[in-house]
C-alpha cells in the first residue's frame, strides 16, 4: 500500500450508538431517560404525550422507592467499549492516511446520538455502529431515519451504518467462545441437568387487537439469532451445558409478546429441577437494567433449588473490540475505495 504518512490524514468519526440508561438513582435523570425512550417509541406506535409523561413519572417513582435503587452500568460500559476501540483503531491506522475519533452516544441519554452526528459533520467520513445485536425500527431504523432527514446526498455518501449483527456467523462464534471461556471456571461436567439460558430482548408479536405490528419489531431477526446461536452452542463439545434454552425479556404492554418469556422459562426450570443454570444475555452488547439481577429473579422462582450463574455480556472485552474493529475496517475500505489494514 502507498505510504500516506506525509499526507494530511483523513479524519473518520466512529459513533457507537447505544440505547442509554440512567447512571444514577436521581429522579431527574431517570425521568429524562424514560421520557426520551417513550418519545422514540411513539414514532412507531401510539403513545400520547400525556401518557408518556404518566408512564415516565410512575417508572421513575418506582425506582426511587426500591431499596436497592442505583444507576445502570450500561453507559459506562459503552464508554469503555469506545475507549478500547479507539486504541485498537489507533494501532491499526499507523501510516494508513486515516485517523479516528471514537464517540459513545445514546438514544435515551446524553450525549444524544443526533447531537454527536451533528457535531461530526466536518469529518471526512462517519461510521455509525448500531450497538444492538438485532435491528428494528427503534435501533438501526431510528439512526437511518435521522440520517436520511438530516444529511445531503453528498453527506450520505460519506456515511456507513454498521448493523445486521444478528445474521453474522462471526458473532455467533464470538458469543460461543465467550460462553465457553466463562464456563471453564465452573468445574462442571457436561450433564442434561446443566442448562444454558440465552436471554433476548422481547418483541411485540401482535397488538392489542391481535393485528401484526405496523413497524419492524425485529421479531424475525431475534428468532434467527436465537436459533443460530443455540445451534452453535449445541455443536460445541467443550462446555458443560447439556441443554440450551432461550427466553425473552418482555415488557408485556400493548399486545402479545414473544414466547417463552423469562418468567415462563423460570417456571419450567423450577419444575424440572435443573441443577445448574447459566444466564447469558445474548440480545445485548452491554449489561444494564434489563440484564442485571436476572439470576436473583430466577433464584426466587426456583426457591434456590438450582445453582444460578450469570455470564456477563460481551461488554468491553478485547475480543469484542477486535470484532468491532474488523467490521469498521471493512466499512473504511468501502468508504475510501481502498484496503484498510487491521491490527
Amino acid at each position: 500500500m502507498q505510504d500516506h504518512g506525509m499526507e494530511e490524514p483523513q479524519k473518520i468519526a466512529v459513533i457507537l450508538a447505544a440505547h442509554g440508561e440512567a447512571e444514577s438513582a436521581g429522579f431527574r435523570e431517570n425521568y429524562r431517560v424514560s421520557r426520551r425512550t417513550l418519545a422514540h417509541a411513539s414514532t412507531v406506535m401510539a403513545v400520547p404525550p400525556l401518557l408518556q409523561t404518566g408512564i415516565s413519572l410512575l417508572s421513575t417513582l418506582k425506582k426511587k422507592v426500591r431499596p436497592a435503587a442505583n444507576g445502570s452500568p450500561h453507559n459506562r460500559i459503552t464508554r469503555q467499549q469506545a475507549e478500547l476501540l479507539q486504541r485498537y483503531l489507533d494501532a491499526s491506522s499507523i501510516n494508513s492516511g486515516v485517523s479516528f475519533d471514537v464517540h459513545a452516544a445514546f438514544s435515551a441519554s446524553d450525549p444524544a446520538v443526533e447531537d454527536v452526528i451533528d457535531a461530526t459533520l466536518h469529518y471526512d467520513a462517519r461510521i455509525l455502529v448500531s450497538m444492538s445485536p438485532v435491528d428494528n425500527e427503534l435501533t438501526c431504523g431510528q439512526l437511518c431515519r435521522y440520517l436520511a432527514g438530516k444529511l445531503t446526498a453528498d453527506d450520505l455518501s460519506r456515511v456507513k451504518v454498521i448493523s445486521r449483527f444478528w445474521c453474522d456467523p462471526l458473532l455467533y462464534g464470538l458469543c460461543t467462545g465467550h460462553i465457553v471461556a466463562a464456563s471453564a471456571s465452573y468445574g462442571l461436567q457436561r450433564s442434561e441437568a446443566n442448562i444454558l439460558l440465552l436471554l433476548f430482548h422481547g418483541t411485540l408479536v401482535s397488538d392489542s387487537k391481535g393485528e401484526p405490528p405496523r413497524f419492524r419489531t425485529g421479531h424475525h431477526e431475534t428468532a434467527h439469532f436465537a436459533q443460530q446461536l443455540t445451534s452453535a452452542m449445541e455443536k460445541d463439545a467443550t462446555h458443560p451445558w447439556g441443554r440450551v434454552m432461550s427466553a425473552y425479556l418482555n415488557h408485556d404492554v400493548g399486545g402479545e409478546w414473544t414466547k417463552p418469556s423469562f418468567e415462563e422459562v423460570a417456571g419450567q426450570l423450577r419444575r424440572s429441577g435443573a441443577a445448574n443454570v447459566a444466564l447469558f444475555a445474548a440480545g445485548y452488547f452491554a449489561d444494564g437494567n434489563e440484564t442485571l439481577h436476572r439470576a436473583e429473579e430466577l433464584l426466587r422462582v426456583t426457591a434456590s433449588s438450582s445453582s444460578v450463574r450469570t455470564i456477563p455480556c460481551l461488554n468491553a472485552s478485547p475480543l469484542f473490540t477486535r470484532y468491532l474493529g474488523e467490521r469498521i475496517a471493512g466499512a473504511v475500505s468501502q468508504l475510501l475505495c481502498r484496503p484498510f489494514p487491521q491490527a
